[in-house]
Order: structure tokens, then C-alpha cells, then sequence
């Protein structure tokens, strides 16, 4: 491809074709055209891969889907999967960044949406990409079938059933950024003498070969928190977990397929309150809120050696009972939804600092799904920091 360049003829069109160097044309070199088309919203990617063969190999290379991540994660958006009337939807929004800007309003589009019968508990994200698991008959059972699917490009994708002698799976969702993988771990959960606990450990790497599931090792028996949403920074999917009436988080490194295990202080009482893991600057953060009291926002400043740091900020006593999800901007802001369907939909967004909370109202949802009927969805959720992934499933 290092001779490839667009040539621009007198016409109104342009090319990719191969081109001689004494070739009396006005040409672009291909890595100036690469960066270019890096920066398109990934709709006007889809329409550029019809443009010709050449166009659709050039767009769907490695290379330029890793190039294309990289400059979609500096304007990330907000994504919103919504269930109604049995099919998935997925929006997105610009995502406002600056603390000072005042931005009432974000206008949605619409990327994709599919049937099927979903298990409404689980909707996972990862760099773009997302995992459901849809309910399919299979041999006269109804059994659940993991779904990847990308709003970017429309697609979604069947993964292997999960062969395991016990139907009660937990799934968690992550993404190396070294080895540029996306990962599905898998596990059953048994009760044995009264005792919660994980088995038959499994693992499926996305986009290797052909697609199966392969077991790994867990040395210490535990039971993840089925209340409590996991969450991948930086290659490392955390979530909380129960081994021996002990609060642990879990951490499972997506690279080396390894487990470590986290002691919280105050475990003991953890189980009794409400907990939430975000993603604080980069780091791992708890949201920790004892009903009636005070949020604490513990930190994890330093991962190898397990040091936190406590900060204490106070919610609208109003939204504790029905916030849904809860995250952290890159700016410190507390960002969440509430678990109904309002109208109009609302995005809160607290400043710590200032202790002042702002709303943002999200459209297009209704103006999509919801004109002239009452019903509100089933079931959605949102997320913060979604990029957008032009990676073919």
C-alpha cells in the first residue's frame, strides 16, 4: 500500500488506483487520506467502505481500525441501549467535557438496533463494543446465547454457548490495551454446604481464530456480586466479590488471564450498604453509600501496594433510591441516570467541588421509539466515555 495514493482527475471524483511517480497527476499520499477519514463519524466510514474494493480493504485493515480508535478517544460520546417492545437500540451523543460549559441539551443518533429476548440484567461495555446475552430455544431449552454487538458498525455477533454443568452464569466484559484483545470471562456459581462460590472458569478471545471458550484457574473460591456492575480500566476487569463473608474485589487481568483479590477496610459492613465501582481519572474508584449518611468515593492511588485515598461528597438526598448507574468524568464530575424512564430523560452531573448539580436533557430517544404510545422502555442503560469502533465483529 505504500504506492497506493488518491489520485484526483478532471473530474469530480476521486480514486485509490496505483500510481506510476513520473505519472503527470495531483495526488494525496495515502497516510495524509488515512488521517483524514480517521477524524469521519463512523456513519460516513460505512459510506466510504462502498466507494470501491480498494476503499473497503483500506478501511477495514488493523491499522487503520486502531488509528480510527485512537482519534475517536479524544471526542468520546454518550451511548444509551434502550429495550423496547423486545429489541435492542443503541444512541449516542456528544459527551460534554468541560466543566464551564453549560450544555442543557445533547441531541442523540440512532446506530442500530435488533430483536430478540433478552436477559434484561447484563449489558457490559468495552471500548466500543458491547455483550448481551439474548434467550434462544435450543433442543427444546431456553438457554442464554452471549451477543457481541458493535453501534458503530450495525453489526452483532453469535459467541459460542457456554458449555458448563451448572445454567447460573456470571459474565464480565473487558479489553487489553497491550495485545488489543477483547476478552468474555465466564463463570457458573454453586452452592456447596451453604457457601457461594465460582466455578468452571472460562474465557473467550474475540477476533482469534476460530471462536471457543477455554478453560482457566481460579485458586480462591468466591461469589461475585450479582447487584453490583463490573467495570475494565486500562486492562483490568474489577468487581466485587464474596469469599468466606469477606467483601473482596475481585481483579482479573485481561492479558495474562490472572486473578488478584482486594481487601476492602470495613469489609465486613460493605454488604450491608450500597457500593458502586467507577472509573475516577483512571483509576479504580468505590462509590460508597451507607443509606442515610454521607458518599465516600475511595480511590485506588496505588494498585500494587493496594493504597486508597477517601473522599467525602454529599448526593441530592432525593436520587439515592433510584439512581441507576453512577460514573466519574475525567473532570471529577459524579455523573449519573435514575433506574425510571422520565419525560423528558435526564443526565445529572454533580461538581464536587462546588457541591452544585447540573442536568442535561437527552433527545431523540422518545422522538425515535416512543411518539404516540405511553409505554416506557423495558430496560436501559447508560454509559459515559463510549468510543466509537469501527473493528468488523
Amino acid at each position: 500500500m505504500d504506492r497506493h495514493k488518491i489520485v484526483r482527475r478532471n473530474t469530480q471524483s476521486s480514486t485509490l488506483t496505483n500510481v506510476e511517480e513520473n505519472e503527470n497527476t495531483n495526488t494525496f499520499p495515502i497516510d495524509l487520506i488515512i488521517e483524514i477519514l480517521s477524524r469521519l463519524p463512523s456513519k460516513s466510514i460505512a459510506i466510504c467502505c462502498c466507494v470501491s474494493k480498494q476503499w473497503s480493504s483500506l478501511l477495514r485493515r488493523p491499522d487503520f481500525t486502531e488509528l480510527y480508535l485512537t482519534s475517536s478517544s479524544s471526542r468520546p460520546r454518550l451511548l444509551f441501549a434502550v429495550e423496547f417492545d423486545s429489541k435492542w437500540h443503541f444512541f449516542s451523543s456528544p459527551q460534554p467535557r468541560n466543566l464551564d460549559e453549560q450544555v442543557s441539551v445533547v441531541v442523540t443518533d440512532y446506530h442500530m438496533g435488533f430483536s430478540g429476548d433478552w436477559y434484561k440484567e447484563i449489558c457490559l461495555s468495552a471500548n466500543g463494543l458491547f455483550y448481551l446475552n439474548d434467550k434462544q430455544m435450543l433442543k427444546g431449552k431456553i438457554d442464554r446465547v452471549p451477543v457481541i454487538c458493535n453501534p458503530s458498525t450495525g453489526q452483532h455477533l453469535l459467541l459460542p454457548k457456554v458449555r458448563a454443568k451448572n445454567v447460573d452464569l456470571r459474565s464480565f466484559f473487558g479489553y487489553d490495551p497491550i495485545e488489543k484483545q477483547f476478552k468474555v470471562l465466564c463463570m457458573t456459581v454453586t452452592i456447596y454446604r451453604r457457601q457461594t462460590s465460582s466455578k468452571e472458569h472460562q474465557v473467550l478471545t474475540l477476533g482469534k481464530g476460530k471462536l471457543s471458550w477455554r478453560k482457566i484457574e481460579c485458586l480462591i473460591p468466591h461469589y461475585p456480586n450479582k447487584q453490583s456492575k463490573e467495570i475494565c480500566i486500562n486492562g483490568v476487569l474489577y468487581y466485587i466479590a464474596r469469599s468466606n463473608m469477606t467483601t473482596l474485589i475481585a481483579c482479573f487481568d485481561v492479558r495474562s488471564e490472572k486473578f488478584r483479590f482486594i481487601e476492602m477496610e470495613n469489609s465486613s459492613k460493605l454488604s450491608c450498604i450500597s457500593t458502586t465501582l467507577i472509573n475516577y481519572k483512571g483509576k479504580l474508584g468505590v462509590r460508597v453509600y451507607v443509606f442515610g449518611g454521607d458518599d465516600e468515593l475511595l480511590v485506588l492511588d496505588d494498585s500494587k501496594n493496594d493504597q486508597w485515598s477517601k473522599h467525602i461528597f454529599v448526593l441530592p438526598n432525593t436520587t439515592h433510591e433510584v439512581i441507576k448507574s453512577i460514573w466519574a468524568t475525567d473532570a471529577g464530575e459524579i455523573v449519573w441516570v435514575l433506574s425510571r424512564w422520565t419525560r423528558p430523560f435526564y443526565i445529572f452531573y454533580y461538581n464536587v467541588e462546588r457541591k452544585s448539580v447540573r442536568r442535561v436533557e437527552v433527545k431523540g430517544i422518545e422522538e425515535k421509539l416512543l411518539i404516540g404510545v405511553e409505554d416506557r422502555p423495558e430496560e436501559h442503560f447508560t454509559f459515559i466515555d463510549h468510543v466509537e469502533n469501527v473493528m468488523v465483529l
